[in-house]
């Protein structure tokens, strides 16, 4: 049956299905399908972009009850799901079932699968989308599927690299990233697990780490990540466990702890150090106008889209938003800081500099005013997180939460340095740092500098 063909008679057809043949998992000896692939070594990865209705090919696909693989298994060459309806179609003999809260596992003879074109590695396990709703009251308006390849940690991080950064930048720099993006999983794989009620650890997207698949794995990649297997950062005192390394793309020129970003301390971060290796970054210093009107829009779009922000707002606003009317938006951050370099910073060019050189701060919150349009008299104050805000207002242009903002008129303008939340390792400083001949352990020490790098038991 071709994609197309399909994805135009979806409702109808799949309708049908549901009113008479439906497959069943039957006992077959010589199940392809096995178990759950869940141990200390595989990682969870929420993938997402895929739309409403996906298909899922390779060779000799096999279907199975993720929870129940001993029932047997339905194999074809080819699967297509309807994720609004949480139905799953077998082209080959025009039969369908539910996909049980529990989860369908697939996996191919060859190892590898296809989702919508994009090939995957190990498993896929696709879960009815209303699973998500204890964690993300969003899924109630989103009709995507909620699929989550299991694989194992080292082949995930053969396709971060390429996601987050690039194969082919300085060796010692993309070696210090992986072993970052491995010491992140790690911690997210621990954090997540403690909910037995989660299905994966980390998404596929810049929330965690950028995963797009097997397509985006290079024999560099692969190298380099067998180069580092089992390589994490610790905090340098206590128990010797992984970090949550956070990092971003470029800082402008300074990190910041998370404390200064989401209002909590993590393990291995110390304060803030001085960046000069980014400079020349495509983020390192940008613009963005925005006008009233289109801030406006992307307000209202940011609570129904982030019921957990969007509950702060009050509730005169979330009834009738067309009512009020943004008069002015006023930024607000900390008091210019003296900035030090930790005393066990290894980098030189890094210490260098004025000892009163003054840190400007970033951005902890946007204070939106809004007035009446029946009573311009009636005001209404709303205060949001800076980082959250930034979110809702467009992260690709709106880079940092390090800016300086001016309004004229009806529009406001941002003027910025850096791109991403400014924590732990920067990642073009990173790459300069490689560039200029600095080891994979002199990078990573210089960004984290309350860790030490160790080795997990294999």
């Amino acid at each position: 049956m071709r994609w197309v063909g399909f994805k135009q008679g979806v409702l109808p057809f799949f309708g049908a299905l549901m009113a008479g043949t439906v497959f069943a998992l039957p006992l077959e000896p010589g199940k392809l399908a096995r178990e759950l692939k869940m141990n200390s070594r595989t990682i969870r990865v929420k993938l997402s972009g895929f739309g409403r209705v996906i298909t899922i090919k390779g060779d000799h696909l096999a279907l199975s009850l993720a929870k129940r693989p001993d029932l047997g298994n339905v194999q074809s060459e080819e699967w297509i799901i309807d994720c609004k309806r949480s139905l799953i179609f077998d082209p080959s003999t025009q039969k369908s079932r539910q996909i049980p809260r529990s989860g369908i596992l697939i996996e191919s003879l060859s190892g590898v699968l296809s989702l919508n074109q994009r090939n995957f590695r190990d498993q896929l396990v696709v879960y009815p989308k209303e699973l998500l709703s204890p964690y993300d009251e969003s899924v109630r308006s989103n009709s995507e599927c909620l699929v989550v390849n299991h694989i194992d940690l080292e082949m995930y991080l053969e396709s971060v690299v390429n996601g987050e950064f690039n194969s082919q930048w300085a060796e010692s720099a993309v070696e210090a990233q992986i072993i970052a993006a491995r010491t992140y999983a790690l911690f997210q794989m621990g954090e997540m697990r403690k909910d037995r009620g989660r299905v994966f650890d980390v998404e596929s997207t810049q929330k965690d780490q950028v995963y797009l698949g097997l397509d985006r794995v290079d024999s560099k990649a692969a190298e380099l990540v067998a180069k580092t297997k089992g390589l994490v950062l610790v905090p340098r005192f206590g128990k010797s466990s992984p970090i949550k390394a956070f990092y971003h793309a470029s800082c402008g020129g300074r990190t910041i702890t998370p404390e200064k970003v989401w209002g909590a301390s993590f393990k291995g971060f110390g304060k803030g150090v001085r960046c000069p290796y980014c400079y020349g970054s495509p983020s390192y210093s940008w613009d963005y106008r925005l006008s009233f009107h289109e801030l406006e829009k992307k307000i209202w779009n940011g609570i129904q889209k982030d019921p957990a922000n969007g509950k702060n707002w009050p509730k005169s606003y979330r009834d009738d938003p067309n009512r009020w009317y943004l008069r002015g938006i006023v930024a607000r951050g900390e008091a210019p800081k003296s900035v030090r370099m930790p005393l066990g910073a290894l980098i030189p060019e890094a210490r260098a500099g004025r000892a009163d050189e003054r840190d400007q701060g970033h951005i902890k919150e946007l204070q939106f005013e809004f007035v009446d349009r029946d009573d311009p008299e009636n005001a209404l104050k709303v205060k949001m997180d800076a980082y959250a805000a930034r979110n809702w207002i467009d992260p690709s242009r709106l880079k940092s939460t390090w800016y300086e903002l001016v309004t004229r008129g009806r529009a406001v303008f941002f003027r910025g340095k850096g791109s991403g939340h400014g924590v732990g390792m920067c990642q073009w400083g990173a790459k300069n740092m490689g560039e200029k001949g600095f080891t994979r352990e002199q990078i990573l020490l210089h960004y984290y500098p309350g860790v030490k790098i160790a080795r997990i038991s294999p």
